[in-house]
Order: structure tokens, then sequence, then C-alpha cells
């Protein structure tokens, strides 16, 4: 791998395997938090793990809002989640507060310790009667599978909605935002973050986000259904 000089995407065979991270010269510091590697550089023989999770969702969101000075509400605990808290803490203005929902308190209680603008961990079951600004999808409702979970009820509670979920563009939360008028971010513009953190870092330059998220669309139009 150091020798042919490789770089890139790691696929989710590998980003699943936990012997992999062992076979790199070292991790980011995302990429060690969330315990997942979502691509590697290799500079100078050197190969490096990275996550683009977090950063990928938070360029997808400035697309639409800021989040400086908001009150967000964060669905999920996974490592998009974690990813985005972290993206979120390296900000220089931070958002007003975060609010966490999982469904279980078990895997959020630490996340509380670990931000301090993370103002109160919920189970899902509360959701409905939670507000904010930004409320953010960080888990796989709404993909494959049919979404009952978000309702007009708590759409209308917020002023952006963001979704992670990529097996289709409109999700039924993007279709909610849509029909209350709300400011909204889908799975395939995270989808174009995660891409353009990815380029960017391994090339060292720029990647204009227009053009790279015409060639997402073209992509996932194909492979998702």
């Amino acid at each position: 791998m150091r020798s042919l000089n490789l770089a890139g995407a790691v696929t989710v065979g590998f980003e699943l395997d936990p012997e992999f991270p062992g076979l790199l010269d070292g991790l980011d510091p995302v990429s060690r938090y969330v315990k997942r590697v979502g691509f590697i550089k290799n500079q100078n023989g050197k190969v490096t793990g990275f996550y683009q999770g977090g950063k990928g969702i938070l360029r997808a969101i400035q697309k639409v809002t800021e989040v400086s000075n908001k009150n967000v509400v964060l669905v999920g605990s996974g490592n998009v989640a974690k990813g985005l808290l972290l993206a979120l803490n390296d900000l220089p203005e931070k958002p007003k507060s975060v609010q966490v929902f999982n469904r279980t308190l078990e895997n959020i209680k630490k996340l509380k310790t670990d931000f301090s603008f993370i103002s109160g961990v919920e189970t899902l079951d509360n959701l409905s009667k939670a507000g904010g600004d930004i409320l953010v999808n960080a888990t796989d409702i709404g993909g494959k599978a049919k979404d009952t979970f978000y309702t007009e009820s708590i759409i209308k509670n917020f002023e952006t909605v963001v979704d992670v979920t990529f097996e289709k563009e409109d999700t039924n939360l993007i279709n909610l935002g849509k029909k209350l008028g709300k400011k909204y971010s889908t799975g395939w513009d995270m989808f174009t973050g995660q891409g353009q953190v990815v380029l960017e870092t391994i090339l060292d330059q720029e990647i204009d986000w227009d053009i790279l998220r015409k060639h997402v669309v073209a992509g996932l139009s194909q492979v998702v259904t």
C-alpha cells in the first residue's frame, strides 16, 4: 500500500474491519475518536487514516444555514453524529446549544462530558417535545425502510432539516421539510460534502461544490432505488 502510493476512500468492508487501522501509520484525531477510517492519504510513504462524515455533513448544513449561535437537535450517536460534534467543536463560533436524541441513553451520556455545548441528552421518545433552529437526522431512519417516525408535528418546530440517508434524496424528512417551507439539506448534499473533504485532503486543492454535486447526483441516481 505504501509503495503503490495508494490513497482514497475506504470501502465499507475495510471501514468496518477492526484490524484495518492497525495497518496504517497513524490516524487523524477525528478517525481516532469515532474509531472508523473513511479514507487514507499517503504522504511521503506514510499512510494516515481520516474520517470525513462529520466535516462532510457540516459543509452540507452550511450551504443552507449557519450553525453558530443556533440551537441544534441531533438525532443519533453513531460515527456521523460524533464526527459532526467534533466538527462543530472546531468552529470559532460554536452552536448555542446541541441536544442529542438517541434510542438509548447509554450510548450518548459520554458525549455530554466530551462536548460542553451539549445541553442535554434524551431518548427518541422525547423528540416530539423538542424544538430549535436545526434538526439533524444522523441515523438510518428514512433510508431503505419506510419512515413513520418524523411527522409534521416534529418538523414544524425547526427552521432547517438535515438528513444523512442517501438511499433516496427525497426522504420523508426532506419531503416534510419542503412541504412546511423549511430550509433543507439532503443526504446527497452530505455525500457531496464528504467527497469534497476527501478530495481536498488528498489532493491539497479546492474542489468546486457545484461540479462535484452534479457528479454525485448522476452517480447516486444510477445506483440507489
